[in-house]
């Protein structure tokens, strides 16, 4: 709603005019086919041509000046489908401006009101309507679209950049969640992880004999040993070594006092010498002291034969190792990521699984050996090879 002030005659104040728009109006206007007949007391009756009417009031088309403020007996005459209406109510004149009246209904009881507003509803809907009163409809509603329409504005360089940027942002987001999803499920159902791994090979473990001191005899720091080089000598007392019964009879012969000297002070010294030319690894700081018997001393691995991983996987995948595409073993510890084959499968009694013998494609590090990995087994599609 805007207000301008319109010049008005010499010694006479402006007077405000108040523009209202079609559709802020509290009554819904429309145009009907009808004429009005104006009566009053010492007025001489007139008829004038219906512009728009309400529930608040009537719109006219009427040459002659008329006083406003005025009160006036009217009669709404319409043509209805060869059918005459007519509406009769008081109006009160508030607006004239040139030949467009505005009069107010003053005295308009519920019935009559009822029947107007059905009349206003049945014309806006399109349930009656002339050729003229069809296009007045639609010229309204256009009218309506227009204005709004003009009231956007364009979009600023900075603003068409933002929209652009929420949209890729909001589209890579959308692309990424998907991707996300899809490299899920091929995970799920093209990949299997191992229970567990460990780096592994056809090693000799020494292990204490029987309990005793065990003295190691390899230099510091030392991490090959040749064939029939002494790596570590075992001392242990001579009751540990009588177990048969002919050393039993032996010492029932001897002298209580005898027996016991003899038991208490002797011992017998071993020597262990390495089987092969190999690697030396201790799988505890060789400290020398008291050992038990069949604790492991060191491990040697042979150089001729190269490092593989032992995987576990659960025992119903083994029809899916025929599948098996590719390998990815990362050693715990090392950066680098190194692919393998499949080379065995065999029952884990053990742990009631599925043990397989994984051969690196690249040779492992001797540091790598007892090491944890982490092993996945990827699958190819199940009418393809997997090799």
């Amino acid at each position: 709603m805007s207000t301008s002030n319109t010049p008005s005659a010499p010694g006479k104040t402006a007077a405000n005019i108040v523009h209202e728009a079609i559709d802020e109006r509290q009554y819904v206007r429309t145009r009907m086919n009808a004429r009005v007949r104006l009566s009053g007391s010492g007025r001489e009756p007139f008829e004038a041509d219906l512009q728009d009417i309400s529930l608040g009031g009537i719109g006219l088309l009427h040459t002659a000046p008329l006083t406003i403020g005025a009160l006036y007996d009217a009669s709404i005459q319409l043509r209805l489908n060869q059918v005459d209406l007519s509406i009769d109510g008081k109006v009160r004149i508030v607006s004239q401006r040139g030949q467009e009246v505005g009069a107010q209904f003053v005295d308009l009881d519920a019935q009559k009101r009822d029947i107007l507003r059905y009349l206003i509803s049945a014309y806006l809907s399109g349930e009656i309507a002339d050729i003229n009163g069809l296009f007045n409809v639609m010229q309204r509603e256009n009218y309506i679209k227009e204005r709004k329409h003009k009231q956007a504005h364009a979009r600023t360089p900075g603003e068409r950049l933002k929209a652009l940027a929420g949209t890729a942002l909001y589209t890579a987001a959308g692309l990424a969640a998907l991707g996300f999803v899809g490299y899920k499920g091929y995970l799920l159902f093209f990949r299997i992880p191992a229970l567990q791994a460990t780096v592994a090979t056809n090693a000799q473990v020494i292990s204490m004999p029987d309990n005793g001191y065990v003295k190691y005899l390899l230099p510091a720091g030392a991490t090959e040993v040749q064939a029939g080089q002494p790596l570590a000598s075992i001392s242990t007392q001579l009751a540990t070594q009588l177990n048969t019964p002919a050393d039993i009879k032996a010492l029932a012969d001897l002298a209580p006092a005898d027996m016991q000297a003899l038991l208490g002070r002797a011992t017998f010294e071993t020597v262990i010498n390495s089987p092969c030319d190999c690697q030396v690894y201790y799988p505890s700081p060789p400290l020398d002291g008291f050992g038990y018997k069949a604790a492991p001393m060191m491990h040697l691995l042979p150089k001729d034969q190269g490092l593989f991983v032992r995987a576990n996987v659960p025992f119903d995948k083994l029809a899916d190792v025929s599948r098996v595409r590719s390998v990815d073993l990362q050693v715990f510890g090392l950066d680098q990521h190194y692919s393998g084959k499949v080379v065995d499968a065999r029952s884990d009694e053990v742990n009631r699984n599925l043990a397989l013998t994984i051969q690196p494609d690249q040779p492992l590090p001797a540091a790598a050996y007892q090491k944890a990995v982490a092993v996945d087994l990827y699958l190819g599609l199940p009418f393809g090879s997997g090799n």
